[in-house]
């Protein structure tokens, strides 16, 4: 399934997007992935994802109406949480130490939000001093994406996002309140509505188990279970998806090189240079800790990751003078 972390360049963190996606129709190009004589995955450039200055007669916003699905559950049906409560680590009784946990740190402020939350409601709505965030998690896709919700819609008034009950290739299409206009999560941007072809803003998160979120972060604030929805949180909403590749939706391109629901840890390279991503399949880093130097794009960037401690993060190669950097992993 998906994770999604952050690509942050050098000690200023400055933000590109880095996504950790399963292969079930959110790209619509072959080349994500490619193989390896003897299996083994390796990381190549997905080619180019739509152009997000898209006009409302844009080809490309026909080729993504396209893959448009009616959920079901309607408008609001799965229903969004806004400013729920937080409790600390040690008192957190609810979660395994194997569960997924989606993290994000702003400014001195760290929090982490459970799959078993998020399955259920899909988009958290917080705040982190002026700042209004959107959680954002699809199940079908294992996808979470942040979005600094005043800086994508470039308005000071305080608004949410909520669940359209739309997808796009089994993908969460939030929409804000405020100008009711859809947004799609994996694209990075408004996809109908008054604010069509803006980009989306959005925030680096980290993706990993409890068991290790605790060790890094043992001060954090964890969603607490007490939402004020009558959810059976330890269930999972859709029963053996996970495991099975089955889709609930149709798709539009079905990539056969990996498991449907293969975990990646995927770039997408959206303000920097526009449309370009790669993917890292899990298996790189099963059973070991490694650092990969690489390229997404022009972009030097050093992909690091842990398969003991289930977690991956990106990060620019590049110095603030200009050097690239060459980075290894001793701990």
């Amino acid at each position: 399934m998906i994770q999604f972390s952050s690509i942050w360049t050098g000690p200023l963190f400055v933000a590109w997007f880095v996504l950790v996606l399963s292969l079930e129709g959110c790209s619509s190009d072959p080349d994500v992935l490619s193989s390896t004589g003897d299996g083994a995955q390796n990381p190549v450039d997905s080619g180019q994802l739509p152009d997000t200055s898209t006009s409302p007669n844009d080809d490309k916003y026909v080729w993504f109406i396209h893959g448009i699905q009616d959920g079901g559950p309607g408008k609001d049906g799965i229903y969004a949480l806004v400013e729920p409560p937080f409790e600390s680590v040690a008192a957190t009784s609810y979660l395994q130490e194997d569960d997924l946990v989606v993290g994000i740190k702003v400014g001195n402020i760290v929090k982490a939000y459970s799959h078993r939350i998020l399955d259920w409601h899909e988009i958290v709505n917080d705040k982190f001093d002026r700042r209004s965030i959107a959680i954002t998690y699809r199940p079908l896709t294992g996808s979470g994406v942040g979005f600094d919700i005043r800086a994508s819609l470039e308005v000071a008034t305080a608004t949410t996002f909520g669940v359209s009950g739309f997808l796009w290739n089994n993908n969460l299409i939030p929409y804000d309140r405020l100008t009711d206009s859809n947004w799609s999560q994996m694209l990075l941007w408004c996809v109908n509505g008054r604010l069509r072809g803006q980009l989306a803003v959005h925030v680096p998160l980290v993706e990993t188990t409890w068991a290790t979120w605790k060790k890094m972060f043992p001060n954090s604030l964890v969603l607490s279970n007490e939402t004020g929805f009558d959810r059976p949180y330890h269930i999972f909403p859709y029963g053996n998806y996970k495991t099975d590749p089955f889709l609930l939706f149709p798709i539009s391109f079905d990539d056969k090189r990996l498991p449907r629901k293969a975990r990646v840890h995927g770039i997408i390279l959206g303000r920097i240079e526009r449309g370009r991503a790669k993917a890292y399949p899990f298996d790189l880093f099963q059973g070991q800790i490694r650092a990969i130097n690489d390229e997404a794009g022009t972009q030097p960037v050093v992909v690091a990751g842990s398969g003991p401690d289930n977690i991956i993060v990106s990060y620019s190669s590049r110095s603030l003078n200009g050097t690239r950097l060459q980075f290894d992993v001793k701990t």
